[in-house]
């Protein structure tokens, strides 16, 4: 017997963790431009760091995520931080009696870890806090970063203490944010991080590989290598200019001036003896030092266990420094690698490069799904994470970097950015939440995309989800999650979901992954966070007689064949773009495709409708080719360059659009903007004047690949462009054998095409036979 899946409404939902995301911005700027004076605020034991840690606590405990908890806990990464974490607690509990205080601090290397835990189980909680975190990194990168420089600059003002090297991290995280296009920044802003760099860079080898190689490394991930071959060109003129000049700039809080000079002593030192400044004498010191502690783990007694946390290495070891300035003695080996051998032994030290290198791939992984599955946004915030990250590991290397809680905290808490953003994607693949924050009411129970986040990476199988119910008497179900998608399905063959009543969801209404002769029937999708059903890496999926009310998109298959789309009823589609569809075949392939006898309106001034029908990189086959057939699509704009039905979207062959009705569209009626084959027949296009309305059906290679044999033929058209002159038809002359003929261009009245329009066999959703009331233009729903 049937039974109803519905998720009940929470009480009243703290407001910790919208506080604790708060905060999180203001600790990331206070240590970019404050470094250890803001670390130090405070009473003892319990600053800046230790406070907001256990506000994030507070925040998770009061979300009741224990089981986004246990999800975190299920991949690998995560696996390998919680194992570093309980090695380093053990040894620090060991110390804990003889060194106190001295122990906990030490041991806070790997103990800041927490940060990562309460960001994964916030993230999984409410994917949306993504948007919100990205839009933290926004403001961090156009307005502390500069204020960084600035307080670097005036180094020897009380309260300012940031070094080179935390300053060189961040500079690499606000450009790489810039390079993959997440932040917009204008042309004052990269002068002067430009002249940041610089300055950090020219301080020592860390700053400088911490910016060098990330910055890089993006570069070629983007595939920017022109740009990266003219940086390096102009950065080498103005290094050789420099040293002609022989330009000098000594900044307070330094004893190593900027120079041409200073920057190729920084290069040089890296892989041979350099004469320039102290970096040959450093450079000595620590491998001196390193060499004794591998001599006394690797090679000695301390080998499993280390020196543990608490006692003073540079006193135990004999390379006390510090003392001839008057100041404390250092501490640390000036390496977090050496660090971890020092006091955890080659245990702690493994653990550690394992943590480091799982995340990584982690990162790497994600980024690779998201470019073949071009989610850009997506493929640029994981680019971003995992070089923000390199960067301090890289900076940490040749410095006393994560053993204090200025680049810690954001160490930590990237990772766990990283760690949940990895799993959101691969249970939703949904779009990068926005940057703007979102509202919502919170629901009891655990996300949908925790559970399928733990399904999909713990390493064990784990049931499909059921919610399908055949015959003519099943009873209609509910179902809603407004954390995440309200249905998914991975690798489900031979299913039928009907009588389903979906929504409001954080995610997709349906989603189905890597599925096998699929059917979606009856089923009423409303007020969804993303698209309404959503086909990804599928064969045989038929989706059909199904209801779609203000969805981000209505129908979207990826990277799926024979797929067909019949009698849906698709309304107030939300956009903007790239979401904005009433149904897209996005690298939808090969034979048996289709989008055949659906409704779509959007009534105007409830969204921002792109496409209403696009096929992007789609190809039918000869004989087959991809049908997209009386279909009725009432309403659109204001895009500017939204409209009714594209053809060739990036490319394509084997499309054919025919007896479609499109009533007020949008900016154009049916355009062919690249690929072969294309045909465009017994279409009825009409338009009346609005600001986007530009032409009825137009072929226009847009894009490099080929255009060729289109046939635009037997098509009635009444389009009037925006100024209120007729424009119906429009060919660039760059698709070579194009072929228009029988097409009319006389005066058509909406009504009469609708009663007119050939009939489809549909039961409820779509056009029914026989036709039911025609839906309202938009002229008529705005009286």
């Amino acid at each position: 017997m049937a039974t109803t899946t519905t998720v009940h409404a929470l009480p009243r939902e703290s407001r910790l963790p919208d506080l604790f995301l708060a905060a999180l911005g203001i600790a990331f700027a206070g240590y970019m431009i404050f470094g250890k004076s803001f670390a130090y605020l405070g009473l003892p034991p319990l600053y800046a760091g230790e406070l907001l840690f256990l506000l994030g606590l507070l925040a998770v405990f009061r979300t009741r995520t224990g089981l986004n908890l246990a999800a975190g806990l299920a991949t690998p990464p995560a696996l390998c931080v919680a194992a570093l974490m309980g090695w380093v607690l053990l040894r620090t509990l060991a110390g804990l009696r003889e060194y106190r205080v001295d122990a906990l601090r030490d041991g806070a290397v790997a103990l800041y870890a927490g940060y990562a835990f309460v960001l994964i189980a916030l993230l999984l909680d409410d994917p949306r806090r993504l948007g919100a975190l990205l839009r933290m990194f926004r403001w961090l990168a156009r307005y502390a970063i500069p204020f960084a420089i600035i307080a670097f600059i005036l180094g020897d003002v009380p309260f300012f203490a940031a070094r080179a090297g935390e300053l060189s991290t961040h500079l690499t995280g606000a450009v790489v944010l810039a390079l993959v296009g997440l932040v917009r920044v204008g042309p004052g802003w990269v002068a002067f991080v430009g002249l940041g760099a610089v300055l950090a860079a020219a301080q020592n080898r860390g700053s400088m590989l911490a910016i060098a190689v990330p910055v890089c490394l993006a570069l070629v991930a983007i595939g920017q290598w022109k740009r990266l071959a003219a940086t390096l060109i102009l950065g080498a003129g103005l290094l050789g200019a420099a040293a002609a000049l022989d330009v000098e700039v000594e900044l307070p809080n330094s004893d190593r001036p900027v120079s041409a000079a200073a920057v190729v002593n920084n290069i040089v030192s890296i892989v041979a003896p350099s004469s320039g400044g102290n970096l040959d004498d450093t450079k000595q010191w620590r491998l001196r030092w390193w060499n004794t502690i591998v001599g006394y783990t690797v090679h000695g007694p301390y080998f499993w266990t280390g020196k543990g946390f608490g006692p003073n290495l540079a006193e135990t070891d004999g390379y006390v420094v510090g003392l001839e300035n008057g100041g404390p003695t250092l501490r640390s080996p000036h390496s977090i690698h050496m660090t971890y051998l020092a006091r955890a032994g080659v245990p702690g030290l493994a653990l550690w490069l394992l943590t480091c290198a799982v995340w990584m791939a982690a990162m790497l992984a994600a980024f690779w799904r998201a470019r073949r599955l071009g989610e850009r946004r997506w493929e640029g915030f994981f680019l971003f994470i995992a070089c923000y990250v390199a960067s301090i590991i890289i900076d940490a290397s040749f410095d006393v970097a994560l053993e204090g809680p200025m680049l810690a905290v954001p160490f930590w808490t990237l990772i766990g950015i990283g760690i949940g953003a990895a799993m959101i994607f691969r249970a939703q693949a949904a779009p990068l939440p926005p940057d703007t924050p979102v509202r919502v009411k919170r629901w009891r129970g655990a996300s949908l995309g925790a559970l399928a986040a733990l399904v999909l990476l713990a390493p064990w199988p784990a049931a499909p989800a059921r919610a399908e119910e055949t015959g003519a008497k099943a009873a209609r179900r509910t179902l809603s999650n407004p954390s995440g998608p309200c249905l998914v399905l991975r690798e489900a063959a031979d299913r039928t979901i009907e009588n389903l009543d979906i929504g409001p969801c954080g995610g997709e209404g349906v989603r189905v992954e890597h599925g096998r002769n699929v059917t979606i029937r009856n089923v009423t999708i409303r007020d969804t966070g993303n698209v309404g059903i959503y086909v990804e890496g599928s064969e045989g999926v038929r989706i059909e007689e199904n209801r779609i009310e203000n969805a981000l998109s209505g129908i979207r298959a990826l990277s799926s064949t024979g797929v067909t789309v019949g009698c849906n009823s698709v309304r107030n589609v939300r956009g903007p773009i790239p979401a904005g569809q009433f149904v897209q075949f996005d690298k939808v392939t090969g034979p048996g495709n289709g989008i055949a006898c659906n409704i779509g309106e959007n009534e105007p001034g409830r969204g921002v409708p792109e496409d209403a029908i696009s096929l992007f990189q789609s190809r039918g086959e000869p004989g087959s080719p991809i049908l997209v057939e009386r279909n009725r699509l009432v309403g659109g704009g204001p895009s500017q360059s939204g409209g009714g039905i594209m053809l060739g979207d990036g490319g394509g062959a084997y499309l054919e659009a025919r007896d479609n009705l499109l009533i007020d569209p949008g900016q154009y009626g049916i355009a062919v903007a690249s690929g072969t084959h294309m045909t465009i027949t017994g279409n009825v296009v009409i338009a009346r004047p609005q600001p986007f309305t530009n032409v009825g059906i137009s072929v226009w290679n847009q894009y490099a690949e080929p255009c060729n044999t289109v046939t635009v033929s037997g098509n009635s058209v009444d389009w009037r462009a925006r100024t209120g002159r007729a424009n119906p038809w429009w060919d660039g002359k760059n698709c070579r054998g194009t072929v228009w003929t029988l097409n009319r261009t006389l005066p058509l009245d909406p009504q009469r095409e609708i009663a007119g329009q050939p009939a489809c066999t549909c039961r409820g959703a779509g056009r029914v036979a026989p036709p039911e009331t025609p839906p309202k233009t938009p002229k008529e729903a705005a009286r």
